[in-house]
């Protein structure tokens, strides 16, 4: 006994110690030893003292639970203690629930988790069990010991199917090379342990029997033979599968549960932030505070809220990928530059969006929703962009009063290599006239180098306007701007709105030529919105991967752009900005500012004209832009023209109105005409049967189902004269009778038969009709008794059944020879 209880407990530690490996990338914490060790002597100690007790399976499962509700909180769940004394106490229903739903909570985090929350409760719990059984097993005398082994794959199972889809890297011998060694070594070393032990448990009865000085029987050798190959047989299928596994891992890739559930919050629900980006320049809006950041060393260069890597013509939103996927954030990788950031939400800014630089940890809330909002966080790892989703998908975000503390980084801003290579451009440049124009008219290279020039062009070209309507309501952000002359820009960044602006820059260029001064070619109007969208869509032509980012410049106003300053410790509507980010070769985010000018205001210039070298701009009096009404949306002076060109204009909606009403009687149409059609239909196939038996009894079935469809009852168990009498019609006793002669005779039917029975059953048909009035016509046409539906009766037959007689004399017989009635 005390032999097995040794052997069992180094099983156990052997297969908690490849537990702890397995789900070392799942925490990467040394805290993960506590839970493995708390289990291991828990539950060993509790399968022995069960064991010994005899206790039922039942009772054995209460005592673990309940060991299990005692332990949790000081061995897997640390952070419990930071709040004392009423800490560990909530902890106790925190972690009872964490059995539940702790393990989707534990796919849906970044790795790796650490001791966050109640996320080693899941862990803590499959080590325990796993002792648990494995020891309780294990120390059962005869069959059942070896299947010990069982409970002792489950550490390595919970790592595997908890942990990361990225494996280890391949590992070269020679030319052979072996593909997540990690994961292969692991599973190896988890089926050696379960073979070694069913070879070890095999053979403890006979070792022990031989001790005692008893002969061993031949059921036992029998059994001290047969396991030990059992073992080795499970040994050498472990090995053959895990080698033929690994090449099938997709080079480092594999599928586990955590890519096949969603989080629990989708932002590509939420609308665009940029769409809303002009508010935040109104009179009313531009003084409100957003936010304060207060930082005790370096200030980030730059605070993000939102980041928008789709495009689909209409606005810039986060995409369905790996953008639009949030988890939680319960550790962070370290930071260059890293600095404790302090924000407060102030009254201006609400939403799901949480204002950050490059998080290296998880951050601290506060205010009066700080536990709320702790919960509540959620981070992208491709994009770094992060949320707070309180109340779950009817949250508002943010509110002022709202707070956090978090390690940021502070490293200075990165420029886009200028060798960087684009790669292919996924942009349709067709459906993007105007632009395709410009980027030609340019003639720059497809590298960093060109896409900064192009980028600055834009920039020197556009002008800089958040005119949003006729009451003037951004005269403020104007005077602070320094803006002399107020141009009308539409808002949004549709498609539309992106080739207006790039038509205007190339309308201009066409006036005064490629090699004319820059202020001559000052012509695009717009703001950051269309700006940054603009940008975003030059790289994307060129081949770079690009995003906008929605957020602010801190360090001061001269870190600022012009029209647009930086913010110093707070932050409100005149300091937020819209810039681009690029991406180089080595996978970093480079951000790109595109801000149009607003010294140059536009020149209206005669195609061919040129400006005085020293130009000046004239002094407007009680001059102002109109804008046209909110919500009208963007006017084009070639619908105009197109309205007095259009003399046909009714021709469209005409014939539009007439194909509709086509499509739909059509769609009401088909199906009255199915049924009758399908009918016709398997008529056809059997009067044209290539067999000429096959074309003589499918004329006796269709007589048959017509006259069902008619309402006529036919009788079950009788042979084709008895089904003959029912019908009550000449050709259907003709048609009987020699229909049985060609069954049953050697000869069968032939051509003429087959010809000479159709003839029957049409002078059947005409002779049913001309008796049926209008209505049963109708209502024999839509019948569906020939094909076994009996609305009036419950009769359940087939085509073959109704008229067959018991000696297979009827209609179902099956034809002579390799002749088969083929039906519909």
């Amino acid at each position: 006994m005390i032999g097995r209880a040794i052997a069992a407990g180094s099983a156990a530690t052997v297969a908690l110690g490849l537990g702890v490996v397995a789900a070392w990338p799942i925490y990467r914490d040394w805290w993960l030893l506590v839970p493995a060790i708390a289990a291991l002597l828990l539950g060993g100690s509790a399968a022995v003292i069960a064991d010994r007790r005899g206790w039922p399976i039942p009772l054995g499962i209460a005592g673990i639970a309940a060991l299990f509700v005692l332990t949790a909180v000081p061995v897997a769940m640390p952070g419990a203690f930071s709040a004392l004394p009423f800490g560990p106490l909530r902890g106790v229903p925190d972690a009872a629930a964490a059995v539940v739903l702790g393990w989707k909570q534990l796919l849906t985090l970044a790795l790796p988790v650490g001791t966050y929350q109640t996320m080693m409760v899941p862990a803590y719990l499959v080590f325990l069990l796993s002792a648990f059984f494995a020891v309780r097993i294990a120390l059962r005398s005869g069959r059942f010991s070896p299947f010990a082994a069982v409970p002792m794959l489950v550490p390595v199972a919970f790592g595997t199917l908890f942990g990361a889809s990225a494996v280890s890297p391949p590992v070269a011998f020679g030319p052979l090379t072996l593909v997540a060694p990690r994961e292969v070594g692991l599973w190896i070393g988890a089926m050696l342990l379960g073979a070694v032990w069913v070879g070890y448990s095999a053979g403890a009865e006979r070792r022990a029997a031989l001790r005692l000085g008893r002969t061993d029987t031949a059921g036992g050798r029998r059994r001290g033979v047969v396991r030990p190959v059992l073992g080795a047989a499970t040994l050498v299928l472990a090995l053959v599968g895990a080698l033929a596994f690994a090449p099938a891992l997709d080079q480092g890739a594999r599928e586990v549960p955590r890519d096949r559930i969603d989080p629990e919050l989708i932002v590509r629900q939420q609308t665009s932030p940029l769409a809303s980006y002009r508010a935040f320049k109104r009179d009313d809006a531009i003084d409100v505070p957003l936010f304060t950041v207060d930082a005790e060393g370096a200030t980030p260069p730059r605070l993000r809220i939102a980041v928008l890597d789709a495009y689909d013509g209409v606005d810039f939103h986060v995409s369905a990928d790996e953008a639009g996927r949030f988890a939680r954030f319960p550790s962070g990788a370290p930071v260059e530059s890293p600095t404790e950031v302090t924000v407060d939400i102030g009254a201006g800014f609400a939403g799901i969006w949480v204002p950050s630089a490059p998080l290296g940890g998880a951050p601290s809330f506060t205010g009066p929703r700080s536990d709320e909002l702790s919960d509540a966080f959620y981070v992208n790892r491709a994009t770094a962009a992060a949320i707070a989703v309180p109340g779950g998908e009817r949250t508002a975000g943010l509110r002022v009063g709202d707070g956090y503390r978090a390690v940021m980084s502070a490293a200075a801003d990165g420029a886009v290599p200028g060798t960087l290579e684009s790669g292919e451009t996924a942009l349709d440049l067709e459906a993007m006239p105007q632009l395709q124009e410009w980027l030609e008219a340019q003639d720059q290279p497809a590298t960093g180098d060109g896409l900064a020039e192009l980028v600055e062009r834009l920039r020197v070209r556009g002008y800089l306007s958040h005119t949003l309507g006729e009451d003037g309501d951004s005269e403020v952000w104007a005077e602070r701007a320094g803006i002399s002359s107020v141009k009308q820009s539409p808002g949004g960044h549709s498609l539309a709105r992106i080739e207006r602006l790039f038509e205007e820059l190339n309308d201009q260029e066409r006036k005064v030529g490629a090699d004319g001064e820059p202020p001559q070619l000052v012509a695009g109007i717009g703001d950051d919105e269309q700006f940054a969208v603009a940008a975003a869509l030059i790289a994307r032509a060129l081949g770079f991967e690009s995003r906008v980012v929605l957020g602010v410049r801190l360090g001061g106003e001269e870190q600022g752009v012009p029209g647009v300053p930086a913010c110093d410790g707070e932050c409100r509507g005149e300091h937020l900005a819209a810039w681009i980010e690029v991406r180089d070769d080595d996978g970093a985010w480079r951000p790109v500012d595109v801000s149009p000018q607003t010294r140059t205001p536009p020149q209206v210039i005669e195609e061919g004209s040129r400006l005085p070298e020293f130009g000046s701009v004239p002094e407007e009096r009680d001059a102002r832009e109109v804008d046209p009404p909110v919500g009208t949306g963007e006017r084009d002076d070639d619908a105009e023209r197109a309205r007095n060109d259009g003399g046909a204009d009714w021709v469209w909606p005409t014939l539009r109105a007439v194909a509709l009403s086509l499509a739909a009687a059509a769609l009401i149409a088909a199906p009255l005409l199915f049924l009758p059609l399908a009918k016709r239909r398997r008529e056809r196939r059997r009067r044209t049967a290539p067999d000429p038996e096959l074309r003589a009894l499918g004329a006796w079935q269709e007589m048959v189902d017509r006259a069902d469809d008619a309402g006529v009852r036919i009788p079950d168990g009788v042979g084709r004269g008895g089904v003959a009498e029912a019908l009550g019609t000449r050709p259907a006793r003709w048609s009987a009778a020699q229909v049985d002669r060609a069954v049953f005779s050697p000869a069968g039917a032939s051509g003429a038969d087959a010809e000479w029975l159709w003839a029957a059953a049409d002078a059947d048909r005409a002779e049913r009709r001309a008796a049926a009035t209008r209505w049963e016509r109708l209502r024999a046409a839509y019948s569906l008794r020939s094909y076994g539906v009996s609305l009036g009766r419950n009769r359940p037959r087939t085509e073959e059944s109704a008229a067959a007689p018991p000696n297979g004399s009827g209609r179902g017989q099956q034809p002579s020879g390799n002749a088969r009635m083929e039906d519909v």
